[in-house]
């Protein structure tokens, strides 16, 4: 199993960005000389109560902090992009990670963040699958004409190749089966695409999921991915009250902006806006317990017997942890 550390770079508006920005470059040394796998920064618009870090900025500075990691988004909001932008930004980013970067991309759920740059919320989707298709192109061919509904090229060669040939690998995010089954028709697993299992989603949706996912890649005649991420929050402690007092009110504090956003009636398709905490981390969250040899960390109710065990877990940065 690789790790990777998911920076969770999220702060409040007024918060030193220099000091923030510094300290998850000490997350990611510090994660480098652990033997960390990769780095993966998530994506949503900076407005409101909450400042996010742009995820293509961010990881060029981390870059430089992560000799022979894996730099990606998960998840990149794609249709709030222009895919060409895109194309050229992680066209840079493999070049700086060694022809390491992953484009994790997905639909996105957040109607307010549409409304921001003024988008249709509703025709999200259709933006999306252009996007993938019209990045795919602009990495592998030398000209691309594209005619769609929603971008247009003509005879357009992007000059910033990506150092990975063909193209760095595309993770994709969704978290309602017609997504899963749309990541599954999207995906090229020769060349390392693969699903995302979520963060919000309990281990036995994921499951039920992953079979949802292999039966339409099985549909579609393509192979199983080599790789099969899941992202998961992992509290290391000696114990499971210890890791609740440490950061159960950081994991409380982050979802409790996931659920005035809807996530969880919205998305997860739970009755309650704010689920109790206890709710909120069962099934969910692995509080692994420091042992003089290490850390025990049992993943086998989180990755599916139907994919390949070699699955990719990626752990959040807690801030208070």
């Amino acid at each position: 199993m690789k790790l990777s550390l998911f920076i969770g770079a999220k702060h409040r508006p007024g918060e030193p960005i220099a000091q923030r920005l510094s300290e998850h470059a000490e997350q990611v040394r510090l994660a480098r000389q652990l033997g960390f796998d990769g780095v993966s920064i998530g994506n949503h618009l900076s407005y409101g109560t909450t400042a996010w870090f742009p995820p293509f900025e961010t990881l060029m500075r981390l870059a430089a902090e992560s000799d022979g990691m894996s730099l990606g988004t998960c998840m990149l909001i794609l249709p709030l992009y222009q895919p060409f932008h895109v194309a050229e930004q992680v066209a840079l980013l493999d070049a700086a990670s060694g022809g390491r970067a992953i484009l994790g991309v997905a639909p996105g759920w957040q109607r307010d963040e549409f409304q921001v740059i003024g988008l249709d919320y509703g025709r999200r989707i259709g933006r999306y699958v252009e996007a993938i298709d019209l990045i795919k192109r602009l990495l592998t061919e030398e000209s691309v004409t594209f005619e769609g509904k929603h971008f247009r090229a003509s005879a357009l060669t992007l000059a910033l190749r990506s150092t990975r040939k063909p193209r760095p690998p595309l993770w994709l995010g969704g978290s309602v089966e017609n997504a899963v089954r749309c990541a599954a028709k999207i995906a090229d697993p020769a060349l390392g695409d693969t699903w995302v299992a979520s963060a919000h989603l309990k281990n036995h949706v994921i499951a039920e999921q992953a079979r949802v996912f292999k039966a339409e890649l099985d549909r579609q005649g393509k192979p199983t991915p080599s790789d099969f991420p899941v992202l998961r929050n992992i509290v290391v402690a000696p114990d499971r009250e210890t890791a609740i007092r440490d950061v159960g009110p950081a994991i409380a504090e982050s979802y409790r902006i996931f659920g005035n956003w809807g996530l969880f009636t919205g998305i997860v398709r739970d009755a309650k806006t704010h689920p109790a905490f206890e709710d909120l981390i069962a099934d969910r969250r692995r509080s692994p317990v420091c042992q003089s040899g290490g850390v025990s960390v049992d993943h086998a109710d989180a990755i599916p017997a139907i994919l390949p065990p070699a699955g990719e877990c990626l752990v959040e940065a807690i801030p208070s942890c």
